[in-house]
């Protein structure tokens, strides 16, 4: 009686909680667990600078028919070009002069993970062919499920009405507020 006492008095500990509610690595297998990497950083800013470059150069090549004098079909790709540059800069100098960041709350990488973002690769090569196909409110829907249930999402309403409500939203956003065609 004595130890069923002693069982029911004694706390259970939960190891620290990382992204909602969930142990991170570290606190459930320590060896599973990301390390830091100043060379991971420093090639990831320098990835980031060099699309940041590359949507500049594709967003100044954008013919345009006629000079509108303020806002035209260059002006948003090339601002956000320009200051996903600044934040890669911004990135590489961070990388570069401190030390790198504690990794400890992801997951190392793995071979599922791989095979996730493969699948993710040929979902999103789906959904464009799709879009010509089928149009956007169709194969948006059908893009966000796909992806959802890649990465784990398997409730009805996470699979249905996610996919549906965000296709929605964007067609209203950009159709028919901002004259978007889709």
């Amino acid at each position: 009686m004595s130890s069923r006492r002693r069982a029911k008095a004694t706390p259970t500990v939960i190891p620290a909680a990382g992204v909602a509610g969930t142990p991170s690595p570290a606190d459930v297998a320590p060896e599973l667990a990301a390390q830091p990497s100043r060379r991971l950083e420093i090639v990831t800013a320098a990835i980031a600078l060099g699309a940041s470059v590359a949507g500049f150069a594709l967003a100044l090549a954008i013919e345009l028919r006629t000079e509108t004098g303020g806002v035209d079909p260059r002006f948003w790709p090339t601002l956000l070009s320009l200051l996903a540059g600044a934040l890669s800069v911004a990135l590489l100098l961070i990388a570069v002069l401190r030390p790198p960041f504690d990794r400890s709350d992801l997951e190392a990488a793995n071979r599922q993970g791989a095979i996730r973002l493969v699948v993710a690769l040929v979902v999103a090569i789906l959904y464009v062919v799709l879009w010509q196909l089928a149009g956007y409110l169709v194969a948006t829907a059908l893009f966000l499920a796909a992806l959802l249930w890649v990465f784990g999402g398997r409730s009805w309403k996470t699979l249905i009405i996610f996919p549906v409500l965000t296709t929605a939203f964007t067609y209203v956003l950009f159709h028919t507020l901002l004259k978007v065609p889709l």
